[in-house]
């Protein structure tokens, strides 16, 4: 089914999540887990960051947007339903991190989960913020229907979308430098399936 919102924004978040996903499945949990001398984040640690981003973001626009819960969710993250910081070892000042403004000591310090667990998070949040995406462009395809203040807090959602769109292709691409300077092939675009 073709969504006919005044912008385009699954579509791009789909295939960005797809590449990152195909990126992380080549690689074993030696190569997620390496840094170069010197270096804090490791591939493993860039891709919690975008999961618990991901998780977060939804999480925030519809506790900031109370309106829309339930029916477009309950507001609470995957991270903390199941638990995740508890059940990987996060120290207990940084159960809520998403890694942001973390110092490079204690970011190269996080407990990154194997690799199996890392990516079902990421595919989780991956998922969530998709349907979340696709529920907002179907319920809200236009603004015919909507009040002026409802216009603006759409607007604002879908603006941060797109930042934080932009916020994953620049994970990507810290990602295929630490992947390329490993295997010397860093490139997850040019394998598109």
């Amino acid at each position: 089914m073709t969504i006919h919102a005044p912008y385009d924004v699954l579509h791009s978040f789909k295939d960005i999540h797809q590449v990152v996903l195909n990126l992380a499945d080549d690689l074993n949990d030696d190569q997620l887990n390496w840094k170069p001398e010197g270096y804090s984040t490791s591939i493993g640690f860039h891709l919690w960051h975008l999961a618990r981003e991901s998780d977060y973001l939804k999480a925030a626009i519809l506790n900031h947007n109370p309106q829309f819960i339930p029916e477009f969710g309950d507001g609470k993250e995957t991270w903390e339903k199941e638990s995740l910081a508890q059940k990987w070892g996060f120290p207990e000042g940084l159960h809520q991190t998403v890694g942001t403004g973390l110092s490079d000591q204690v970011a190269a310090t996080l407990p990154i989960p194997k690799k199996d667990e890392l990516l079902a998070y990421l595919r989780t949040s991956y998922e969530d913020i998709e349907c979340f995406i696709e529920q907002l462009d179907t319920t809200y395809p236009d603004f015919e229907t909507v009040d002026e203040e409802l216009k603006k807090k759409i607007e604002m959602i879908r603006l941060n979308l797109l930042v934080f769109l932009s916020h994953d292709c620049r994970h990507l691409g810290m990602m295929e430098c630490l992947k390329g300077l490993q295997t010397g092939f860093g490139s997850a675009t040019e394998k598109r399936k």
